[in-house]
């Protein structure tokens, strides 16, 4: 990798490497990690490229971050991300059926899905 590229990445945060596919959405933790390391006087969420609220979700629903990054990509609301049929697709891509589940459950139970 060329300097200039080590550079501009490390310039840019968790969402923004994402949403570029330079990252996993699994990678969050290292970003965590680093922000814990660093000399950072940016809050947890702003380091990682997240609204408070954004942020504030994902400690709540960890699941949901799939749903904030696919707001992200379509320049759509969070709740139109959590409503769209792509959501259900993306709990269909859950690493597994509890996970699939929670998700399912938890669209249910905020109303996002009948």
């Amino acid at each position: 990798m060329s300097n200039v590229i080590s550079i501009f990445r490390k310039r840019t945060n968790f969402l923004e490497q994402c949403l570029n596919g330079d990252v996993d959405i699994n990678d969050i933790d290292d970003f965590i990690d680093s922000w814990h390391e660093s000399d950072s006087t940016d809050p947890l969420y702003k380091y990682l490229g997240l609204s408070r609220n954004e942020y504030a979700l994902y400690v709540e629903q960890p699941f949901t971050l799939p749903f904030v990054i696919m707001a992200h990509k379509h320049n759509i609301s969070l709740d139109d991300a959590l409503s769209f049929q792509d959501g259900m697709a993306l709990a269909a891509r859950a690493k597994d059926a509890d996970e699939a589940h929670k998700v399912t459950d938890w669209l249910r139970t905020t109303g996002r899905i009948q």
